[in-house]
């Protein structure tokens, strides 16, 4: 994780940030060394250790950050982006799903994935259990299902993307929400219109049944599901559509959007700060 913190750096910003210390400091210097030279007279050495000086503050004032959080004024909620691993966040979780809500891991869902972790990890991979709640919860739904004939693993029966469902107590929900289409390849597809129709639709079940309680969502959008927008889009796509949301009627008293640390290059929590900057009021 420090060599991958290291690497993030983004060089541009450290040669600005370096060039505007050493110059400030030299700003400064310069005079003390026309009035009082005898004091002044460092030479090569002197020279050496204000470039490392320099470098230091530099590099302590851009290493990457781990999270960066705003609060809006109205409603009172706090909005969180941060490196972390979504099943050991507190409170509710939105788990990222497909149009059929296919559970089958293996070809059709890859085990490393938000689906394949709530399977293996919440369900301790009892597939029928998990099947059980969704289709329980599907069933006053049933009505908007289609029947995809030509899928030959997995599910069968679509849903409209945008469908939310509520799976797990109320202290612990796990909130399901259809933002890709499962293609009959077991390619799953989405567009930035399908996430924000699909976020607008999480936002009202959280708002219905999450009690007000810390809500976690993953990046989702990425990798899989091949939107061809970068994490930082997709980040910046969920904080815009909660906060507009928000701004209609409370939703909850903290939003996290967790990134894990293997797409920590991916991420520039600087720019992401200044986004929230912008955006929280």
């Amino acid at each position: 994780m420090f060599f991958k913190l290291l690497t993030s750096i983004k060089l541009k910003r450290l040669g600005v940030t370096f060039a505007g210390i050493f110059g400030l400091i030299w700003l400064f210097l310069e005079p003390g060394g026309l009035f009082l030279p005898e004091w002044f007279n460092w030479g090569w050495w002197g020279y050496g250790g204000l470039v490392s000086l320099s470098l230091l503050i530099a590099l302590a004032l851009n290493f990457p950050r781990l999270s960066v959080s705003r609060s809006l004024s109205s409603p009172n909620t706090t909005i969180e982006i941060r490196i972390g691993d979504l099943f050991d966040e507190p409170g509710h979780l939105v788990i990222g799903t497909n149009d059929v809500f296919d559970t089958e891991l293996g070809e059709v869902i890859k085990p490393s994935s938000v689906q394949g972790q709530l399977l293996t990890r919440v369900y301790q991979s009892d597939q029928r259990r998990l099947d059980d709640e969704i289709d329980i919860a599907l069933e006053p739904l049933k009505a908007n299902k289609k029947r995809e004939p030509n899928k030959k693993k997995g599910k069968i029966w679509r849903y409209p993307i945008g469908t939310t469902l509520v799976l797990g107590s109320p202290d612990k929900r796990f909130f399901l929400n259809a933002y890709g289409s499962m293609g009959n390849d077991l390619r799953v597809k989405s567009t930035a219109d399908d996430i924000w129709h699909s976020l607008s639709s999480l936002w009202e079940q959280v708002r219905l049944k999450g009690h007000g309680l810390e809500v976690a969502i993953p990046v989702i959008g990425s990798d899989l599901a091949r939107t061809n927008l970068p994490r930082m889009t997709l980040t910046k796509l969920i904080v815009i559509s909660f906060i507009a949301a928000s701004k209609k009627d409370f939703i909850t008293k903290k939003l996290t959007v967790v990134i894990y640390p293997k797409d920590l290059d991916s991420v520039d929590f600087y720019a992401l700060e200044d986004f929230l900057d912008s955006t929280c009021f």
